[in-house]
């Protein structure tokens, strides 16, 4: 791909790119969403409350959200931490498995770019 190659055609590849380091075979497509979420907000923030992404996906059921992160962190994408100081808070964390993920579509990324 050159850099004559149209911005839309380079999309395609990129998404296509991303679509393949995807570990769908492992994530159904909302796990994968909720990950890629969570990598954004990582990317801003370093303790992210279970409960913030419960209220921030407001279109989701708080139950079906908890579940998927309960599904991250079977699958070993997640890591789910307990507040020292108060038990009932839960921060959420990447483990080096979903770190090497985002590396992945950083490395895609850098390569059609």
């Amino acid at each position: 791909m050159t850099a004559s190659t149209p911005l839309h055609v380079r999309l395609l590849n990129l998404l296509g790119a991303i679509r393949d380091l995807s570990p769908f075979d492992v994530l159904t497509a909302e796990e994968e969403q909720l990950l890629g979420s969570l990598i954004v907000r990582w990317h801003d923030e370093d303790n992210i409350a279970v409960s913030h992404v419960m209220r921030d996906l407001a279109s989701v059921s708080q139950t079906t959200i908890y579940r998927r992160l309960i599904s991250l962190r079977d699958k070993g994408f997640v890591r789910l931490r307990t507040d020292t100081a108060d038990k009932r808070k839960k921060f959420v964390e990447p483990t080096p498995l979903s770190d090497n993920y985002a590396a992945q579509i950083a490395n895609a990324l850098g390569q059609i770019f």
